[in-house]
C-alpha cells in the first residue's frame, strides 16, 4: 500500500468516527438497513433514488438540537473558562499580592476546569430536559440520546428507531441504502460549508441525494450550495475502506443552461403524473406558495430530476388531500428564485 492509499484509509476512519458521515462496513450490513433498502428498491434508478429521498422526507426529522451543540459546547466552555481565569487573575493579585508563578498556574487550571465542568454539566442538563420533554425520550433512553447528540457518528439503529438526524446522518444513511441496493455503484460525498450530502454516479452523471426531494445534479447542487475552494468531492470505496478526493472538474460539466420555462415544466409534470388538462368552469384553484425554495437555481431538465420533482409534486398535492385524478390543470409559477404551484381541481 502506497502513501496515497494509506492516507485514504486513514481519512476513511477519520470520516467514519470523527466527522461522522461515512458508514462503516457494519453499518452498511445492518439488518434493519437491509430491510429498508429492500423496500425502497425499484426497477429503475429514477424510481429507486426518489424512493430513498421520499422516505427520508416523510420519516426523518432534522435534529435541531444536535446540529449546533458540539460547536456551542466548545465555544461556551472556552469563553466561560477565559472569563473565569481573567476574573480569578484580578482576584488573586488583589488578595495575595506576590504569589508564586507555579501556584498561580495551578490556581488558573483549577478555575478553568471548574468552569469547563460547570458548562458541560449545564449543557447536559439542558439536553436531558429537551430530550425528555420536547423529544419525548423515556428516562431510560436518555443516556443513548445524549450520546447521539454529542458524538459525531450517530448510531444507525438509533436513527432508524427515533428518525432523527442532521446532514451527516442523512448522508451516512443514504450511502448505506445505496450500497445495499447498488453494491457496485460509485458513491461520493460532496461537501459545502457546514454541510455534506451523498451522490451516486449514474451513466457518468453525479446525482445528489440531499435529505429532501427532488434529486439534484451535481452542477446545480454546487451552484446552490456555493462551496468554497477548499470543499471537495470524495469517492467512497467500502471494499477497500478508502475515501479519496475526486476531481471536481470531472463532474462539474460546462454546458449551456437555458432559462427555466415554467410553462414547459408544468406540462412535463402533468405528463409524468398522468394528468390530462381539462376545461372546467367550476374547477377550484389552490396555490401552494412554497413549492420549492430556490428551485429556479436548482432545477435542471434531466430525466431523473424530472421524475423526482413529479413525485415531490404528487406528495405536496396529496398533503392538501387532493387526488391527482381530481386535477384539471397545474401551473408552476416563479417568484424570484422560488417556485410556486397552482392547482386547479374538480371538487365533485
Amino acid at each position: 500500500m502506497n502513501i496515497k492509499q494509506t492516507l485514504s484509509v486513514i481519512y476513511y476512519y477519520f470520516s467514519c468516527y470523527v466527522l461522522g458521515y461515512c458508514p462503516t462496513s457494519g453499518e452498511i450490513e445492518n439488518s434493519k438497513m437491509k430491510d429498508l433498502a429492500s423496500r425502497l428498491k425499484a426497477g429503475s434508478y429514477e424510481e429507486t433514488l426518489t424512493n430513498i429521498l421520499e422516505w427520508q422526507e416523510r420519516n426523518i426529522e432534522f435534529w435541531a438540537e444536535r446540529h449546533p451543540i458540539q460547536t456551542m459546547l466548545i465555544f461556551v466552555s472556552v469563553i466561560s473558562g477565559l472569563v473565569s481565569i481573567i476574573g480569578a487573575l484580578g482576584f488573586v493579585f488583589l488578595i495575595f499580592g506576590n504569589i508564586q508563578p507555579l501556584l498561580l498556574l495551578v490556581y488558573f487550571i483549577v478555575i478553568w476546569f471548574v468552569s469547563f465542568v460547570s458548562c458541560v454539566a449545564t449543557t447536559i442538563a439542558i439536553m436531558i430536559v429537551i430530550l425528555h420533554s420536547n423529544r419525548k425520550f423515556p428516562w431510560k433512553e436518555i443516556p443513548g440520546g445524549l450520546k447521539n447528540i454529542f458524538w459525531p457518528s450517530i448510531s444507525m439503529n438509533f436513527l432508524l428507531e427515533n428518525k432523527l438526524g442532521v446532514c451527516r446522518d442523512y448522508a451516512k444513511l443514504t450511502a448505506c441504502l445505496l450500497l445495499n441496493i447498488y453494491p457496485n455503484a460509485e458513491i461520493y460525498f460532496a461537501s459545502a460549508p457546514n454541510h455534506v450530502a451523498t451522490g451516486i454516479n449514474v451513466e457518468n452523471r453525479l446525482y445528489m441525494l440531499d435529505q429532501r426531494l427532488p434529486i439534484l445534479t451535481i452542477e446545480k447542487w454546487n451552484d446552490y450550495r456555493k462551496p468554497r475552494k477548499f470543499d471537495r468531492i470524495e469517492r467512497f470505496d467500502p471494499i477497500k475502506k478508502t475515501l479519496s478526493k475526486a476531481n471536481k472538474k470531472t463532474f462539474l460539466q460546462t454546458r449551456n443552461r437555458s432559462e427555466l420555462d415554467t410553462g414547459e415544466l408544468a406540462k412535463k409534470m402533468m405528463e409524468l403524473l398522468n394528468i390530462k388538462e381539462q376545461l372546467d368552469d367550476k374547477a377550484v384553484s389552490l396555490r401552494v406558495p412554497k413549492l420549492w425554495k430556490k428551485g429556479v437555481k436548482q432545477y435542471e431538465d434531466d430525466e431523473i430530476v424530472n421524475y423526482s420533482l413529479a413525485r415531490y409534486l404528487k406528495m405536496k398535492i396529496s398533503s392538501e388531500l387532493i387526488r391527482t385524478n381530481q386535477i384539471t390543470r397545474i401551473e408552476i409559477e416563479r417568484h424570484k428564485d422560488d417556485l410556486m404551484l397552482l392547482i386547479r381541481f374538480s371538487s365533485e
